[in-house]
């Protein structure tokens, strides 16, 4: 038998948007947490440490699991049909809700963590709505478009080397699609209560929206608070793990 050392994250925040408020965000009781699904900030170690900052602060906390929104990245990472993709990607949404949901409950008597999935949020009325507003914006603002596109390209270029440029225009198109779909189910959330956006990370066409670079969306886009958060290395757990 030998031992093995997995660390321990403490997560902290490295920045809000909009900057105003900074010194209040943590004065409302409520906020969600964004959660992309095959993403190495989301392992049981640093999820652990964001549900443990969440717990300190908000009482309530939706946590929305990226499953429907996800069948792009498998579309365009793995070549799978739209309708494979989509059937995976559900499924590997109900295996993160079914594989963490005991780190969140760890922590109920602080903090009540509902789960939320983009599948479900992209049925309602609201969802469609926001969705049809971003893509005309998408379609007739240039500045927008740019700003949607670049952070496409920026997030593809840190996951590929493909350097077919008609694969690469497919995958910004397709990214795009994404951000826009993510976009309007953040909005949704906004609505129903949930103004504080929690994620370790950050998005940069959703920080110039808060901070008013595009007035002319909505308010339930535009009024979002995000909450980024970063990972320091706390200590380190042995475990036990069997050789064989």
């Amino acid at each position: 038998m030998e031992m093995s050392d997995r660390k321990a994250y403490r997560a902290k925040v490295d920045s809000v948007f909009p900057p105003s408020a900074r010194s209040r965000f943590e004065q409302l009781d409520s906020c969600f947490l964004g959660v992309s699904l095959e993403n190495k900030n989301f392992t049981p170690e640093k999820l652990k440490a964001v549900i443990e900052w969440v717990s300190r602060r908000f009482r309530y906390c939706a946590v929305l699991v990226g499953d429907s929104i996800h069948r792009i990245t498998l579309e365009t990472t793995k070549s799978l049909e739209p309708d494979i993709a989509l059937m995976e990607a559900l499924e590997m949404g109900r295996a993160f809700i079914q594989d963490n949901e005991h780190l969140f409950y760890a922590f109920q008597e602080q903090t009540q963590f509902t789960f939320e999935t983009c599948s479900q949020i992209q049925t309602s009325e609201n969802y469609i709505q926001f969705y049809k507003l971003l893509q005309t914006c998408f379609e007739s603002n240039a500045s927008f478009r740019s700003s949607v596109e670049e952070f496409s390209r920026k997030y593809y270029r840190r996951k590929s080397n493909d350097r077919d440029q008609a694969l690469i225009k497919y995958k910004i198109v397709q990214s795009c699609e994404y951000f826009l779909e993510e976009f309007a189910v953040f909005a949704c959330l906004n609505k129903r209560g949930y103004s504080v956006m929690v994620y370790p990370g950050a998005f940069s066409t959703l920080i110039e929206i808060v901070n008013g670079e595009y007035p002319g969306l909505f308010d339930e886009i535009k009024t979002l608070t995000l909450a980024s958060l970063h990972f320091k290395t706390r200590s380190k757990m042995p475990t036990n793990v069997e050789k064989y």
